[in-house]
């Protein structure tokens, strides 16, 4: 009974999803969002080696100098979050957010977006509501996204390394390529981690509950095909942005919500930016990814590939349990920042996290405030409490 609803919702949730007219050109926002602050902005396509096109954003400069990127030494490459986009590193503006300080500086910046977010639903030959499209994780993620792009860009800008910024998931599939595709280690400076996801052992909030049920959603999707899990839809923005804006009565319930799953904490929340947030996230996943974190929880102590079920599993890593991913291949310098009112990414796991990487150069947990997770991309005092110091170490490596 319990699998013959969770079905029927699924073909409901489809239905809702697949059948919106009006779908935004997100493309359009986010490049106009740019240069309405002045900066120079390219979009550009990569495809992946199983078919996925990803659309990546560039900012070259300021829209009034003079733009020549082919002397531009400083070349850095951001990846998102869970649900998140491009848009995570641009909505706080300038002078707060990461990408704009880092163009500031003379960065020639390059954001990238996942398979399956609003800018990367297209694929060569699936369509998006056809079955089998949204079957990935952030292991596909972490051997075929992040390294065609990390190629794309460096074929792009005639270099042989980058620095990398990672935010959460952006990080988990970052340890992904760094353990199963080693060559990569080479091409990248140094990885600027914030509230890196590996370790699930100590996962808090909202989703703690959720957990318990993952290995039973695992097996329904993999009998009915997986499904996207918030996708940019016009009907979850005009709801969430004007639900949260500065000024509703709700806002407070919204940012209840929000907290319930990232961790509560008031003193960095953006409210006066929150309904913009909320227009470009969030920007969609699959629900394999959401599962794929759920095993880290349910398996305390664990960093490790998809768990398919005991049959499945013989037949694709020839045991009934799937294998860890050997961080200890990772050797590209690492630098982790994080704060202690996190319930994603909590200080206990990312303490594990730090023990198991051979080269971490930095491990700050942000003292004197109980940042939560998204206070790290989000926060109206991050600049200070992290990313001036991130940038300055960046600058080392150069």
């Amino acid at each position: 009974m319990e699998n013959t609803v969770f079905i029927l919702a699924i073909f409901l949730y489809h239905g809702v999803i697949f059948t919106e007219s009006g779908r935004p050109d997100s493309s359009v926002t986010i490049t106009k969002f740019i240069m309405n602050h002045g900066y120079a902005v390219e979009v550009h396509n990569v495809i992946t080696e199983d078919g996925y096109i990803l659309e990546i954003h560039r900012i070259p400069g300021i829209i009034h100098e003079k733009l020549n990127v082919t002397k531009k030494e400083k070349v850095a490459l951001l990846m998102h979050g869970l649900i998140g986009s491009s848009a995570t590193w641009l909505v706080t503006g300038p002078n707060i957010s990461m990408a704009f300080n880092l163009v500031d500086k003379g960065y020639d910046v390059w954001l990238g977006n996942n398979r399956g977010n609003t800018y990367s639903s297209k694929h060569v030959s699936k369509l998006e509501t056809s079955y089998g499209f949204w079957d990935f994780s952030w292991h596909e993620m972490g051997i075929y996204d992040l390294p065609a792009t990390i190629d794309y860009v460096l074929n792009n800008t005639n270099k042989k390394n980058l620095h990398l910024l990672c935010f959460s998931q952006g990080c988990t599939q970052t340890f992904v390529m760094g353990s199963l595709k080693p060559e990569y280690n080479k091409k990248i400076k140094i990885v600027v981690a914030l509230s890196p996801g590996a370790y699930m052992t100590h996962l808090s909030g909202l989703l703690r509950f959720i957990t318990p049920f993952t290995y039973m959603l695992m097996s329904i999707s993999e009998e009915v095909g997986y499904f996207p899990v918030l996708p940019a839809s016009p009907i979850l923005t005009i709801f969430t942005s004007n639900f949260c804006k500065l000024g509703s009565i709700f806002q407070p319930v919204c940012i209840f919500i929000i907290f319930a799953v990232v961790g509560f904490g008031n003193e960095e929340v953006y409210q006066d930016k929150l309904d913009l947030i909320l227009k470009f996230e969030p920007a969609g996943s699959s629900f394999k990814q959401v599962c794929h974190f759920g095993f880290g929880q349910y398996h305390p102590g664990t960093f490790r590939q998809y768990y398919y079920g005991s049959k499945k599993n013989l037949e694709l890593y020839n045991s009934t349990t799937p294998p860890d991913y050997p961080l200890e291949k990772i050797n590209f310098p690492i630098a982790i920042y994080h704060g202690s009112g996190d319930y994603l990414a909590t200080p206990e796991d990312i303490a594990a996290l730090v023990k198991k990487l051979p080269n971490v150069v930095e491990h700050y947990l942000v003292p004197g405030e109980k940042l939560n997770h998204y206070d790290l991309v989000f926060g109206r005092n991050i600049r200070q409490l992290v990313y001036d110091r991130a940038l300055a170490l960046m600058e080392k490596y150069n």
